[in-house]
């Protein structure tokens, strides 16, 4: 499992995206545990990593997305220091804010024939 470098800044308040040169270092580290498949599904779907849109609780902020497979894409979550896939609109922005931790491979299961997780429980939701 990888350890996942903790978002920059030392509370909320500090906190700073991840730049893609740092995603494309987590990337790098995670390819190395991925198994056959799952490098076949980013050498079919990988992108050049670049910033994108995506709404967190109702501001506008920005993830790093490495891949895209249609209308979706895997990208960093920097404040959950994990990958996820949502959809994006014809835009590039990303129309879902999930809140996985997930390592690279994980993720690319999400594109693997029977690999697919069983259940999503649905994108983050703000708690009052």
């Amino acid at each position: 499992m990888s350890t996942y470098p903790a978002p920059r800044g030392s509370i909320m308040e500090n906190w700073l995206p991840a730049t893609v040169e740092e995603v494309k270092s987590i990337v790098e580290e995670d390819l190395r545990a991925c198994d056959a498949e799952q490098l076949a599904a980013f050498d079919r779907h990988k992108v050049e990593s670049h910033v994108a849109a995506i709404v967190r609780y109702g501001k506008m902020e920005s993830v790093v997305v490495v891949a895209r497979r249609g209308n979706e894409v895997i990208y960093w979550e920097d404040v959950e220091c994990g990958f996820n896939v949502s959809p994006v609109d014809s835009n590039g922005q990303i129309l879902e804010h999930w809140c996985n931790q997930d390592e690279l491979g994980w993720a690319l299961n999400a594109w693997i024939e029977g690999r697919r997780p069983a259940g999503r429980f649905g994108p983050g939701t703000a708690v009052d």
